[in-house]
């Protein structure tokens, strides 16, 4: 099924001009610099405050929102948990909000992070002045399979398993390091 008949898309926060934290800000901004492309995690203790200029397309992020990079040589997706309230999307990020019950945001965004997804996006996406860029009519036309809820729930347990055990891997790989530094250093003592 077309990925426009699942969801709603709609681009992120278009300002006019440069935006400028500030404290006090009534709304929060997320950036690609939020964003840890590796683990396909974010960061809210970094988000910005602003005061955005609004327009009625602005669209405020709520959880289970999948926030998906239009931007660069590596477009990804990223799937909001909790974030604080009121937060926009920069211009960078389309978001997609799923729209039928037969589809869980989970496996729509483990799904938008394929490889064949990436490859079609290669083959169809135009290019900005100086980066690649996804258009919107190329994201909403991505064909998606929708499996059963079952398997649905199952390929995102599995995928968040999956994360954990990379994460795990990376602890024992910093720990390995460290330990093979202080037998080093002690054979030079």
């Amino acid at each position: 099924m077309l990925l426009h008949r699942l969801a709603n898309i709609q681009s992120g926060h278009h300002s006019r001009g440069r935006i400028d934290p500030l404290e006090d800000g009534s709304h929060f901004l997320f950036q690609a610099r939020d964003v840890d492309v590796h683990s396909l995690t974010y960061r809210i203790d970094a988000m910005i405050r602003f005061y955005p200029d609004m327009s009625r397309r602005d669209l405020i992020l709520k959880k289970d929102d999948i926030l998906f990079m239009a931007r660069g040589i590596r477009n990804y997706s990223v799937l909001l948990g909790e974030i604080p309230d009121p937060t926009l999307a920069a211009a960078c990020f389309f978001i997609v909000r799923v729209s039928r019950e037969e589809v869980l945001p989970g496996y729509l965004c483990w799904y938008l992070n394929q490889a064949l997804v990436e490859h079609y996006l290669s083959r169809h996406s135009g290019r900005g002045v100086h980066m690649p860029v996804v258009r919107r009519s190329v994201l909403e036309n991505i064909e998606v399979p929708v499996p059963a809820l079952e398997i649905q729930k199952k390929i995102v347990e599995m995928e968040k398993l999956m994360r954990e055990e990379q994460g795990l891997l990376n602890k024992l790989v910093e720990k390995r390091k460290e330990l093979i530094m202080a037998v080093c250093l002690q054979a030079v003592k």
